[in-house]
């Protein structure tokens, strides 16, 4: 028998049709759109504007901060879908909370059909691939401590509470206490192929372009009301500058060169309530005074899909992951990008990043330890 052109097509959309089904057979049913949420969706994500790019930090002279100015910056032009998050980000994480499996997956080919493979992964326990586990606590054991800038990056030791001397050097066990951050990168430094912006100390590469997390954890029960765990995003000059310094993320309005919070308790709120909210050039926007993600005192999985071919960001629960699958097909990326999920559009309406914190009852801009 001889198929026609247009039997062939329909053919080939209901066996993309098909695939696409199974590949979100994992998502949490029922899905969730509003209260307490399953899936959450940016849209119109790209900004035109520029931010400002750190280009330089002078150190000082001990024992006082004697450069003024010291953080130095210069405007950086941006503009497409997805900017800024098309940069490099870095992937943070603060206790308390048990992390169990993590696993970064990219465009495998600059084809928009083109698989996903998986580009970073580590397991509790074991040795990680292509990931280094990083914290702000430069100074002795790695990194780099200024009177100006304060701590740079740092390699995390095992426990994820201090620095040590060399990535990885210690076997991760996956508890990360309350009080606590870290930080994820690749292994590629700074030195073996320059960043992008200022770096200094220990400085790796993040993960560029279209990505995608999935992360397995728990956020166990706060011993200290105003510890309270959170995972979110950054562009990766942040942290190679200053986390909590001098850096491009933007402290006034309306933002600066990306930042993702994707389930973050707040001093103060709900300790079961994770927001989600996003910062760029644009504003800022989120998921609402009513909606957020259950704190999961229970083990978890979550997917965070950053795409440049849709402009759109979306964080999806999923009942499970095998990570050992070395790659994904774009319909299980489309799977995620089109399930149910409560929408947010960042084209139009977003608010300054002090309206957000005062939406959110935050007070001085303290929304982590050491400010955000």
């Amino acid at each position: 028998m001889r198929l026609t052109t247009t039997s062939v097509t329909l053919a080939t959309l209901c066996a993309a049709s098909v695939r696409a089904q199974k590949s979100i057979s994992n998502l949490v049913t029922p899905a969730s759109t509003s209260g307490s949420l399953t899936g959450l969706k940016y849209t119109k994500v790209g900004a035109t504007g520029t931010y400002d790019q750190v280009t330089k930090i002078i150190p000082g002279t001990f024992p006082s901060c004697d450069a003024n100015p010291f953080c130095i910056t210069q405007p950086k032009q941006i503009s497409g879908n997805l900017a800024p998050f098309d940069e490099e980000m870095t992937f943070n994480f603060r206790g308390p909370m048990n992390l169990y499996n993590i696993a970064v997956y990219q465009p495998a080919a600059d084809d928009a059909n083109a698989s996903w493979a998986q580009v970073s992964a580590w397991a509790a326990g074991q040795a990680p691939d292509n990931l280094v586990f990083m914290n702000n606590l430069g100074g002795d054991k790695s990194g780099e401590f200024s009177i100006c800038a304060g701590n740079s990056q740092s390699f995390a030791n095992g426990a994820w509470t201090d620095a040590t001397t060399a990535a990885n050097a210690e076997v991760a066990k996956g508890f990360l206490e309350e009080g606590h951050e870290i930080n994820i990168m690749t292994a590629q430094t700074c030195a073996e192929s320059p960043c992008d912006g200022f770096s200094r100390g220990t400085a790796n590469h993040g993960w560029g372009g279209s990505k995608l997390l999935v992360a397995t954890l728990d956020m166990p029960p706060s011993r200290d009301a105003s510890k309270v765990p959170a995972l979110w995003a950054l562009n990766a000059q942040v942290v190679r500058a200053a986390e909590y310094g001098c850096n491009c993320r933007g402290v006034g309005s309306p933002g600066g060169c990306g930042e993702l919070d994707i389930l973050e308790t707040l001093p103060g709120a709900d300790p079961d309530h994770g927001v989600s909210e996003v910062y760029s050039v644009k504003g800022a926007t989120g998921s609402g005074d009513k909606n957020f993600f259950a704190r999961p005192a229970e083990k978890a999985t979550y997917a965070v899909v950053f795409d440049v071919q849709t402009d759109s960001i979306a964080i999806q629960q999923l009942t499970a992951w095998d990570y050992r699958q070395k790659s994904v097909g774009r319909d299980v990326v489309e799977g995620y990008l089109n399930a149910p999920a409560l929408e947010v559009s960042f084209a139009t309406g977003a608010k300054r990043r002090s309206e957000m914190r005062m939406a959110r009852g935050v007070v001085n801009g303290n929304r982590r330890r050491h400010g955000h």
